[in-house]
């Protein structure tokens, strides 16, 4: 009969099998979060709290990260590839576009001058993992939308109207 500790070891390497890819650690939504705020500098677009009210200068109404729609995969390839099209989205990975990184199914020549601007920093895949373990941490609820004023409650939801800065 084998000791107990074998069978904790093996529940618990399961345990963590069962686990989906996409669970992110605590180190890398912290991580995800000092990119977002410094490196990336992500707020200036989308707002210290990621409703996309961005900084006073910046150059246009960006997403709200709260309110996505995008799944992993997407949020990945956004902050990856950039938006095309004229948006002031950038591609934060510096290979994207190149052949075997296409993007949205397309290299750098098939998309043309549609192709996002560069970025201030480019981010490693790791750090865009990060950035959106980050962003997925925080964005369900209700959150606040300006520093320290409460958002208002959609109707029909109750509870606590207030969350961290994204």
């Amino acid at each position: 009969m084998a000791p107990p500790a074998v069978f904790g070891l093996a529940f618990g390497a399961a345990f963590l099998a069962a686990l989906p890819a996409s669970a992110q650690s605590a180190g890398d939504i912290g991580l995800g979060k000092r990119l977002y705020q410094d490196k990336a500098t992500c707020g200036f677009c989308h707002g210290w709290s990621g409703d996309g009210a961005g900084d006073p200068h910046s150059p246009g109404k960006a997403a709200n990260l709260r309110e996505t729609k995008l799944d992993h995969d997407q949020l990945i390839e956004v902050i990856r590839c950039g938006v095309p099209g004229g948006t002031a989205m950038p591609h934060f990975d510096k290979f994207a576009w190149t052949k075997g990184e296409e993007c949205f199914g397309m290299t750098e020549a098939e998309v043309g001058d549609k192709k996002p601007p560069a970025p201030t920093a480019g981010l490693q895949k790791r750090e865009i993992e990060a950035v959106v373990a980050y962003i997925e941490a925080k964005r369900l609820g209700p959150m606040t939308t300006t520093r320290g004023k409460p958002a208002a409650v959609p109707s029909g939801m109750s509870g606590p109207t207030t969350r961290q800065p994204i």
